[in-house]
């Protein structure tokens, strides 16, 4: 019972965080055009393109180490420190970069000027905020991640309205008030790491390291995740175009319903999965295996309701220039049903700190993710895209679920075992 409430929290949590897009989906469907949505869609694919760059995927490394009796409280404040230190570090260099690259970079990524402004600025603090956000799930502070999450709604969505709606802000508008509200948030998340005695100005070059060698390897993962979540954008940008890229992009935010679950249950299971692994024992394990069943099963169950409620939400919620979106619904949602069992399964690699394997997967993600995309679209059309990211989620969950049984193989086939533990 207990397990069940603390997965409601981060269920009912996430759903709240992911309404910021879906109550804003009749707001931005009826005030934008599909082309201003779309430069909203490639801002946010953009921002996560660079965050595992600014960030080189360290953050992973504290929530890896949380659980690890080794440290004292002192020598985890250096490694907190100087990890939380890396993304201003490296955010200067790419800095530099965009302003060289400032008279041809805007145009080949299809995005105005001012929005290529923003990449940075965007990419720096939504990594300090999800960052703050990640520390709170891992270290079970799971009621200030619900205020936090409902601060984020309380912000977010009448500033957004507020530039949209009564300013007559377009695309700009959205990106703003996005902007203000994880500056804010990243502001905070600093007033909370000094009151919990986190920072210190003892930072360490041997913790990162530590850190920049376990995130390299996931940097390559990172952006393989992006590959299957948020490239067929930049395919249906270049080879449809930007306005039946927003289009899809709508059709795409409600079938993260699927998604909004996963990352829901990502925040559950990870504390539980590394604790008990920990641990060790038979009736540790059997919980796990007991747990992924239900979250598998959940999220099929949850696809058939998102796939028959669909057609009502397009019908009275959204915009009628974005009706096309609803085509896309069901095959995003199932290819999330798959990075689900992807997400259940990878845990084992963090474990086991294999993360090679993960980036050697990335790079066969990246490749057939690419490849899938640019025949499916020609050969399809833009329902091509949500094809190639359906296969391309279903691909990888087999190759990792292999890989987990393989160098840590577990009692999956024990059921009756497993749900009387």
């Amino acid at each position: 019972m207990k397990l069940f409430r603390t997965f409601s929290v981060y269920t009912i949590v996430g759903f709240l965080n992911a309404g910021i897009g879906f109550l804003l989906l009749p707001v931005l469907t009826h005030y934008l055009t599909p082309a201003d949505y779309g430069i909203i869609s490639l801002v946010n694919t953009y921002v996560l393109i660079l965050m595992p760059i600014a960030g080189l995927s360290t953050a992973s490394f504290i929530s890896v180490e949380f659980y690890n009796n080794k440290f004292t409280p002192g020598e985890f404040k250096r490694l907190f420190s100087s990890i939380r230190l890396i993304p201003t570090l490296v955010i200067l260099p790419l800095a530099l970069l965009f302003l060289l690259c400032r008279n041809w970079l805007p145009s080949l990524m299809e995005l105005p000027n001012l929005a290529y402004w923003l990449l940075l600025p965007l990419t720096l603090f939504v990594l300090y905020q999800e960052n703050f956000r990640s520390f709170l799930i891992i270290s079970k502070r799971a009621k200030l991640y619900g205020l936090t999450t409902l601060g984020k709604i309380f912000i977010e969505i009448p500033l957004t309205i507020l530039l949209v709606v009564y300013l007559g802000f377009h695309w700009d508008g959205r990106i703003d008030a996005w902007l203000v509200t994880v500056i804010f948030f990243s502001a905070l998340s600093f007033y909370f790491y000094k009151k919990w005695n986190l920072l210190s100005a003892d930072v360490s070059k041997k913790y990162m390291r530590q850190a920049i060698a376990f995130g390299a390897p996931l940097i390559l993962h990172e952006i393989g995740k992006f590959a299957i979540n948020q490239s067929d954008r930049l395919f249906l940008a270049k080879m449809v175009s930007v306005e039946e890229m927003g289009v899809y992009s709508v059709g795409y935010q409600v079938g993260m319903v699927i998604l909004i679950v996963n990352t829901a249950f990502a925040n559950f299971f990870s504390p539980f999965f590394f604790e008990r692994m920990y641990r060790g024992t038979e009736k540790d394990k059997l919980e796990i295996i007991k747990v992924s069943y239900i979250f598998i099963i959940s999220l099929f169950a949850l696809l058939v309701l998102l796939t028959v409620l669909t057609p009502y939400f397009f019908a009275y919620l959204v915009g009628p220039r974005f009706s096309r979106g609803a085509a896309y619904v069901f095959w995003v949602g199932l290819g999330y049903c798959f990075w689900g069992i992807y997400l259940v399964f990878t845990n084992y690699i963090f474990f086991q700190k294999k993360n090679k394997i993960l980036a050697a997967l990335a790079i066969l993600n990246v490749v057939l993710n690419a490849v899938c995309n640019y025949f499916f679209i020609q050969w399809f059309g833009a329902i091509g895209a949500a094809y190639a990211t359906c296969l391309s989620f279903f691909v990888v969950a087999v190759i990792v679920a292999f890989i987990a049984n393989k160098t840590y193989p577990m009692p999956w086939l024990e059921f009756k075992k497993s749900f009387r533990s």
